[in-house]
């Protein structure tokens, strides 16, 4: 069966469960109904992975409602992290959970265990600022001394799936700004640089509600469940060079900790 029209047979069968007769109100609002109907066409591959589902007006028109109702059936499944909008797009079915595997000296493009997708970045800001709390802690730096701040979105065919921000000492990286558009690299920066080997000494994973400017990036709803992690690279001989802080939408991935005897090597 072609793509075409696999969409259309799962848009027929989306349509034959849209137009179920509803159950009464006082036994569960109608548009808790319309979310249950769509989690189950989500979860039965009705709506696979990735698949953009039908606009508004005709969700509204499939299920006979009003599109504010449709809208609040959407709203929750994005808090929850099963769709995601993309302006301008439309909104998707989140691809199915990725395992990011964390060991010392991997790559993010290495990380991230694939099926072949496309993983690209996008640079949010790249500039030298005044050093966080944590990054005057960690590199050893008074409040006027400066870092270069890098803040970049990483997507997966094009859908948006991890933002982080790094600050790292610029003492230790005088020219990493055209170091880094060359290569667009941080690996290729620290090699570049001098630095041939590095590790992640310390990763920190936490889960919280998403704050709306990380909402907005990632194309998740606003206090939708996020996986903020934290993380510190440092050279062969324990010097801090980099200074982490991501955030992952809740549903989109699973942390993978590689301690295989390579992984030290």
């Amino acid at each position: 069966m072609n793509n075409h029209a696999a969409l259309l047979q799962g848009e027929t069968e989306l349509l034959s469960l849209a137009r179920r007769p509803y159950d009464a109100k006082s036994t569960r609002a109608i548009w808790l109904q319309i979310y249950d109907r769509l989690g189950m066409a989500i979860e039965d591959g009705v709506c696979p992975p990735g698949s953009r589902l039908p606009g508004e007006v005709q969700l509204a028109e499939m299920f006979g409602v009003s599109r504010i109702t449709v809208r609040r059936a959407l709203a929750m499944h994005q808090s929850e992290g099963t769709l995601q909008a993309r302006k301008g797009v439309g909104i998707f079915v989140r691809q199915n959970r990725r395992a990011f595997v964390i060991r010392n000296d991997m790559r993010f493009s290495e990380s991230l265990v694939g099926r072949g997708e496309d993983t690209t970045s996008r640079i949010l800001r790249l500039d030298r600022g005044r050093p966080s709390p944590q990054a005057q802690d960690l590199f050893g730096l008074a409040p006027e001394d400066e870092v270069i701040v890098l803040h970049r979105l990483r997507l997966l065919d094009s859908a948006p799936i991890y933002v982080t921000h790094k600050e790292l000492p610029a003492y230790r990286f005088p020219d990493f700004e055209r170091l880094f558009h060359e290569w667009n690299s941080v690996s290729a920066v620290y090699e570049a640089s001098g630095i041939p080997w590095f590790r992640r000494a310390e990763t920190r994973i936490s889960g919280r509600l998403a704050q709306p400017e990380e909402a907005a990036i990632l194309g998740i709803s606003a206090k939708a469940p996020v996986q903020y992690v934290t993380s510190v690279n440092r050279t062969r001989d324990g010097e801090a060079i980099e200074f982490n802080q991501g955030c992952w939408p809740m549903m989109s991935v699973e942390f993978v900790f590689d301690n295989s005897p390579e992984a030290e090597c």
